[in-house]
């Protein structure tokens, strides 16, 4: 075939197809034409899903009538001109792409008053072929109206999915508009029925009510910013105890704009590391502000991604800001109950003697381990110090508690404020011993266990590997190992924790876990916290171990000097409660 120009309706019509994929795509388009008209009220009106109808109505600046065919024109835009360096764009849309592809592939009917002028004007679109311009009396603003979506294009009307589903996705859409614009009024309705809508407060906790309700709302737990800080990120992240079984409900924007990015989620999933199961995610709303110059927009079609200047940073911005309001804000969670009990604060003090020991909790049983000792126990006890005045007081990090007793050889039962609070001992001492041994990790000390008769372990070609990468972390928490052949290690040490509760062929068994969890890979904060994990996990007392009442005084007193008392490392809950209301409720008192 010749090489030849295509038809400015062809053109037209493959640029569409960057653009609009479907009726959920047009309303993006629309709806922020309209936010970047600077309104503060938006009204979407659909049909069929979208393909029938779109109605579009905004309070915004409005389309001259002078310019109202230009902005039907490709690359027409008021957004951007020759002196912009498309980086520093500070509109939601700057292609000028938009209104062409959707006259393209719809008909399309547009009636703009603007700002200061005398009349509106009207103007009508169908397929691409322009009608004349009108004058019409009509409020400031712009009302767009969209039918017959793909007409022409019948091979693309038939990858589209159902009305209902197609509505998800325009409900979707506009949804996550109105959660990055919280001082924007929205509001949807579908085949005559209200389906979403927001008040404009300028509040993120009343956009978040109006679009998931209210008692999700009330969950979550704000992010303040540092208002005089070049980067910056605030919004709302949802208690420990909410979460979903996908990403959908993580929602981000940059410098007002929506974004999908992997790489923020995961900073968002990293935060929540240890407070949440396995296969759980958070529900959150994040608004990150950087300097306009430092974020490229002009890398999606859609605009749908961005590309950092400083990735890392942001990254990081984003993660420790979730994980310090979480540290502060873990709650106890409720029996009976998806709601949560915010954490007790108060100004009082309270002394908690804690020995840097756990093995008041457990039997040694193993005759092959013997102990010795890297530091001298003044050391360790002075690590062990630093490490719980570090942290919360006990006051502030769970209610004072008496212990009653245990129950099913599993759950330590105690009373507290307001109700009866169960522990799960495992969990618990699983999370006590994590910190502690977390602590002398990061502050450089070590406790470990010399075996007697050094014992040989068998690695895949894959975990020597491994073994010989993260020796040095190895060795920190108590690990000793030499290479033995090719696929072999002679162990010398275990960690001090694991002596108490295992032998040493089950040491052995908890080192080949650990570096199965290394060979995962992730970011050192990651994969220091699984090992560390792992580690507390197996040096914890166990589901179905007999405690006696001063074993369950002393775990109880430790967890409440714990820095993150509420979840084990895994994010399990270590402590539930069950309030007196609902007690006194059962009982038939009110």
């Amino acid at each position: 075939m010749q090489i030849k120009i295509l038809s400015d309706e062809l053109a037209s019509r493959i640029a569409a197809g960057e653009v609009v994929e479907r009726p959920a795509s047009v309303v993006k388009e629309l709806v922020e034409n309209s936010l970047d008209a600077g309104s503060t009220r938006v009204d979407v009106k659909v049909i069929g899903g979208g393909v029938k109808s779109i109605l579009v109505i905004d309070n915004g600046m409005g389309i001259p009538p002078e310019q109202i065919t230009t902005a039907f024109e490709r690359f027409a835009t008021s957004k951007i001109d020759e002196s912009s360096d498309l980086i520093s764009i500070p509109t939601l849309g700057f292609r000028g792409e938009a209104l062409p592809s959707i006259a393209s592939v719809a008909r399309v009917a547009v009636v703009s008053m603007s700002v200061g002028a005398s009349y509106g004007a009207k103007y009508n679109v169908d397929f691409g072929e322009a009608g004349p311009v009108g004058k019409i009396g009509t409020p400031q603003g712009t009302r767009i109206e969209v039918t017959d979506l793909f007409k022409n294009t019948p091979a693309r009307l038939k990858f589209l999915g159902s009305s209902g589903r197609e509505l998800s996705r325009v409900q979707s859409v506009l949804a996550t508009l109105a959660l990055v614009n919280p001082d924007v009024a929205f509001n949807l309705v579908a085949d005559g029925r209200e389906r979403l809508r927001t008040t404009g407060s300028g509040k993120l906790i009343d956009s978040m009510a109006g679009i998931y309700g209210e008692k999700i709302a009330d969950q979550m737990i704000p992010l303040e910013s540092d208002a005089s800080g070049a980067f910056a990120v605030d919004g709302l992240v949802s208690s420990p105890s909410l979460t979903r079984a996908n990403r959908t409900y993580i929602t981000i924007s940059v410098n007002g704009r929506y974004i999908q990015s992997r790489r923020l989620s995961y900073a968002i999933e990293q935060a929540y590391h240890g407070f949440l199961p396995d296969r759980r995610f958070p529900l959150a709303l994040l608004r990150i502000r950087t300097p306009l110059e430092d974020v490229d927009p002009n890398v999606h079609p859609a605009k749908a991604e961005v590309r950092f200047l400083r990735e890392d940073l942001v990254f990081s911005i984003v993660q420790r800001a979730i994980r310090g309001v979480l540290s502060v804000s873990a709650p106890i969670h409720e029996i009976g109950s998806s709601t949560t009990v915010a954490s007790y604060g108060s100004t009082g003090t309270r002394e908690v003697r804690i020995s840097s020991r756990q093995g008041s909790l457990v039997e040694k049983s193993d005759p092959v381990l013997k102990t010795v000792q890297t530091k001298s126990s003044e050391i360790e006890d002075d690590i062990a110090s630093k490490f719980y005045q570090s942290g919360p007081t006990p006051r502030e990090a769970l209610p004072v508690l008496r212990v009653i007793g245990q129950t099913h050889e599993t759950y330590i039962v105690a009373e507290g404020p307001e109700g009866l609070y169960l522990i799960d001992q495992h969990a618990a001492h699983e999370r006590v011993t994590f910190e502690l041994v977390k602590h002398r990790y990061d502050n450089g000390g070590s406790e470990y266990q010399s075996l007697l008769e050094p014992l040989t372990v068998d690695l895949s070609p894959g975990l020597m590997t491994t073994a010989q990468e993260h020796q040095e972390d190895l060795n920190k928490v108590g690990w000793r190992f030499e290479e033995f052949g090719k696929s072999s290690l002679i162990l010398r040490s275990v960690p001090g924790p694991l002596s108490a509760k295992v032998s040493a062929d089950g040491a052995a068994e908890v080192l080949v876990e650990v570096l199965d969890e290394l060979a995962l890979g992730g970011s050192g904060d990651t994969w220091n916290h699984r090992l560390i994990a792992t580690i507390a996990c197996h040096a914890s007392v166990r589901a179905g171990q007999v405690l006696s009442i001063d074993d369950c005084k002393n775990l109880v007193r430790q967890l409440e000097g714990a820095v993150r008392p509420n979840t084990c490392p895994h994010g399990r809950p270590t402590i539930v409660r069950l309030r007196v209301n609902d007690l006194e409720r059962e009982f038939k008192r009110r």
